[in-house]
């Protein structure tokens, strides 16, 4: 029985070695950027809410939270869920750190989620490097860059049906990668890490990784209720660094 479940065993480790061969080579263009680094920094976005209303007993009640209780939107949450899942993929091996904004280590590789309005060093790292771009929310639904308008949707119910991420690649003050993942609203910020963790070897998006170069991405997709769907790449663009 034992010298029969040898093949067995043989052909489940040959097969994991080899999904394990297929993802290095998916995620090559994330892992040479990451090779030279044991450590990896998330810098999570937050808002500070001094009241927020809840439901109890069919009544709806509001209640006061303290300054340093801070709430996450729950579409950035699950991109960083997403994004942890990715980074384990291309490093198991990789210490990695959730961060607030002020916090970061310039030296480290920095992933970046969430705009200006919940993320400060969001809001830093555009303003000094990308100072064409702009979120015009909340006075619209829209962002722009380049000429190019990327407008949010909403239904009759005041509900968004379509939202666009971006992925804005350049380096820290001390030359560590630095990837900022937003949107117009929260899920534009899911789909860009959707939209890196779907990227093939062969995509524009792993090329714009691979060159060194600073970069813009922009992807748009649906939103169904909680749910993004059909993301797609908008655009892709390498940006010589001064």
């Amino acid at each position: 029985m034992l010298i029969a479940s040898v093949p067995a065993v043989i052909g489940f480790l040959a097969a994991r070695s080899l999904a394990r061969a297929r993802l290095f080579l998916r995620y090559g263009f994330l892992r040479g950027l990451l090779a030279p680094y044991s450590r990896v920094q998330i810098i999570t976005p937050s808002i500070e809410a001094a009241e927020f209303a809840f439901a109890r007993d069919g009544l709806r009640l509001t209640a006061r939270a303290p300054k340093n209780v801070l709430f996450m939107p729950m579409a950035e949450a699950r991109a960083i869920a997403q994004l942890i899942d990715l980074l384990r993929k291309v490093d198991r091996k990789a210490t990695i750190e959730l961060v607030a904004a002020g916090a970061q280590d310039p030296r480290m590789p920095t992933f970046s989620i969430g705009g200006p309005s919940v993320n400060p060093y969001t809001e830093g790292v555009l303003d000094a490097v990308f100072p064409d771009f702009r979120i015009e929310y909340p006075e619209a639904a829209r962002a722009r860059w380049g000429g190019m308008t990327f407008e949010a949707l909403y239904n009759a119910s005041d509900e968004l049906i379509r939202d666009h991420g971006f992925v804005f690649v350049t380096r820290t003050p001390r030359h560590a990668p630095c990837v900022v993942l937003c949107g117009v609203f929260a899920f534009g910020s899911a789909m860009a890490v959707e939209a890196l963790a779907g990227a093939g070897r062969k995509s524009p998006l792993a090329a714009l990784f691979r060159s060194g170069e600073k970069g813009f991405v922009a992807v748009e997709g649906r939103v169904i209720g909680l749910e993004t769907v059909d993301v797609t790449v908008e655009v892709c663009r390498i940006l010589p660094l001064p």
